[in-house]
């Protein structure tokens, strides 16, 4: 049995299809919906450009061109991905937000838009000149050495943003002020980028260290041994060491003979101190040397500070009645041809005599009879200007005088008749305070005193 051909249903198809060929220019493009926004994957890339670029448009697929553009640059499309999702390459740009725009359709009548942002390449920081600063100095000029660096890069200094010049994506010039570098330390410098889509660098070392003291002068007032002294004896007055040159610093030290001694600031030119005692008990040369600890610092060069012999019987202590006809004693300083008149000791109506005087010239013993006419013991140190009444030592109704202090200025002795009315030997100790008799020395039916101690 034949076939006829069923040609009636293509006829059909072919008749729709120029209708609508003839009729396309009379009608809208074609989209499926109006789209609202573009997604972008990634939305982010280097200012150098070559990033795929995924443009999803949300809402709505494609019939016909494409034309996208970045930061108003049109670029072509490397491929489409189904009807709503297109691939670009993005070219370079410069760093921050542009705006990416679609538009498609079969006649180009439909776009969307949405943000890419380009983001510089990472800065790196790679050296500093100088790399070191000195404590306490001005502010100065910093070179920072690198790579990537923006039209808006900044030094940050610490905590700290610094002016800065932009030389070249190579160089920054920052400016170092002067209240960073008021004390030793290590500051960290980096270049922060931020405020153009970038980071903050890795950081750098600025080493501030202290400068290396100079001394240039070491003044003090003649020294002389003193020699051994006891526990209750020192120099008379304290002796002051002034030392001067630069770049000293609030924690330098003054040492003398290599002992670090307590040391005033007074300015980055001039430190003092006061000599210890214990260094000034023999002739000696005393080595000066200004040092400043780390980072930095250092040790200045030497002075030296001659410690010579002493005076042979430089204090001369004696009684005298050329004031107002009474006993009063004196000191007269061999060295230096001063007589101290120890108004201080001497009192106004009484009788002063039979001084004793320690080997430095400070503590004076003396009897007096200024209270009630009896003689006790009395103790003048020429340093405080204070007058010691020893009641320890004095008794209230016997005769105490004669006395004699050992060199140290630690023992008294004296003659006492205390016990039976006979004259006897006693030995006060200044350090405790207490008072005996040295029973070898007396002999009960002798009268014994006038004694001297050695140390």
């Amino acid at each position: 049995m034949g076939h006829e051909p069923r040609l009636a249903p293509y006829v059909s198809c072919l008749l729709c299809l120029f209708l609508a060929v003839a009729m396309w220019p009379l009608l809208p493009p074609v989209t499926s919906a109006v789209a609202s926004s573009l997604s972008l994957t990634p939305d982010k890339g280097p200012t150098a450009g070559g990033t795929r670029l995924l443009i999803e448009i949300d809402g709505g697929f494609t019939l016909g061109s494409i034309h996208v553009e970045i930061g108003g640059r049109p670029v072509p499309v490397v491929r489409g991905l189904g009807l709503s999702i297109v691939e670009v390459i993005t070219p370079a740009g410069n760093p921050g937000p542009v705006p990416v725009r679609v538009t498609y359709g079969l006649l180009g009548g439909s776009s969307a838009s949405a943000v890419f942002t380009y983001v510089p390449p990472a800065s790196q920081l790679l050296s500093l000149n100088p790399s070191t600063a000195l404590a306490g100095s001005h502010e100065f000029a910093l070179m920072v050495e690198g790579e990537n660096f923006l039209d808006t890069s900044s030094v940050r200094v610490g905590e700290n943003l610094v002016p800065t010049a932009v030389l070249s994506p190579q160089r920054l010039q920052a400016r170092i002020p002067d209240s960073l570098l008021a004390k030793a330390g290590t500051l960290e410098v980096r270049v922060d980028d931020t405020g153009h889509g970038g980071r903050v660098t890795n950081a750098v070392p600025l080493a501030v260290l202290n400068p290396p003291p100079e001394l240039t002068a070491v003044e003090a007032p003649p020294l002389q041994a003193i020699g051994p002294t006891g526990t209750s004896s020192k120099p008379f007055g304290p002796v002051t060491v002034t030392v001067r040159g630069r770049a000293f610093r609030r924690e330098s030290i003054i040492q003398l003979a290599g002992t670090a001694v307590s040391t005033e600031f007074h300015s980055d030119q001039e430190l003092t101190a006061v000599i210890p005692p214990e260094l000034l008990l023999k002739p000696s040369e005393l080595p000066v040397v200004v040092t400043t600890p780390g980072p930095g610092g250092g040790a200045s060069r030497a002075f030296s500070l001659s410690v010579s012999s002493p005076f042979p019987g430089r204090f001369l202590v004696f009684t005298s009645n050329r004031s107002g006809k009474r006993n009063h004693i004196y000191l007269l300083d061999r060295q230096t041809g001063r007589l101290d008149p120890l108004a201080e000791a001497n009192s106004k109506n009484g009788e002063d005599s039979y001084p004793s005087i320690s080997a430095d010239g400070r503590l004076i013993v003396f009897q007096s009879d200024r209270r009630g006419g009896q003689f006790h013991v009395f103790l003048f140190d020429r340093e405080t200007r204070d007058l010691d009444l020893l009641p320890d030592l004095n008794h209230p109704t016997a005769f105490d005088g004669f006395p004699h202090i050992s060199p140290d200025g630690r023992f008294i002795v004296f003659e006492s008749d205390r016990l039976h009315g006979r004259p006897k030997v006693f030995l006060f100790d200044r350090q405790t305070r207490t008072l005996s008799e040295p029973q070898q020395a007396n002999e009960a039916s002798a009268d014994d005193g006038l004694a001297a101690i050695s140390n």
